[in-house]
């Protein structure tokens, strides 16, 4: 027997975590381990443990996809701010078209 999500087109997870972001995490884990006993820093164990913690999905969503859409919302995209005067002259040229 076999039990099918609801939704066939979600990343594959395992624990809480998607298979992507728990093999980057692994190998961030391994290589943090290696620079500890070889340098004595735990940097990268530490980057690690931020990368696993940040990526922990709750109905396919994470902390690192809201930091990313937030990032590029705030910074990488333009805004546009509309004043009331702007939106006065907008609604007179719009009146001129429809005549």
């Amino acid at each position: 027997m076999y039990i099918y999500p609801d939704n066939l087109k979600s990343s594959p997870t395992l624990w809480l975590w998607r298979l992507k972001d728990m093999t980057i995490g692994g190998l961030l884990a391994v290589f943090g381990v290696a620079m500890l006993a070889q340098f004595k820093t735990l940097l990268f164990a530490a980057i690690a443990a931020m990368y696993l913690f940040l990526t922990i999905c709750f109905d396919e969503a994470c902390i690192l996809d809201f930091l990313r859409k937030a990032g590029i919302y705030f910074i990488g995209k333009s805004q546009l701010y509309r004043w009331g005067k702007w939106e006065v002259g907008r609604h007179k040229a719009d009146k001129k078209q429809k005549k």
